[in-house]
């Protein structure tokens, strides 16, 4: 399972950590990734997206929805 945005396709990046004395260290900038069911076209699909697509209205949350008779039990 690859670490990438299923919308944008956004992916970790590499790079230098550059500490004040001018020391290059590998490291690696990861995206934040949620998984996040949603329905598309009448399906419900698990997405990884990023934080940023879900922000940006791309995609919405599938929200689950309790039955009228257990809503009408507890007032």
């Amino acid at each position: 399972m690859s670490r990438t945005c299923d919308l944008c396709g956004k992916h970790p990046m590499h790079g230098n950590k550059v500490s004040n004395s001018y020391h290059h260290t590998r490291r690696t900038w990861k995206p934040n990734l949620l998984k996040l069911k949603t329905e598309i076209g009448g399906t419900t699909m698990t997405l990884r997206i990023c934080t940023q697509c879900l922000r940006s209205g791309f995609v919405t949350k599938k929200i689950k929805v309790k039955p009228a008779d257990m809503a009408a039990k507890k007032d």
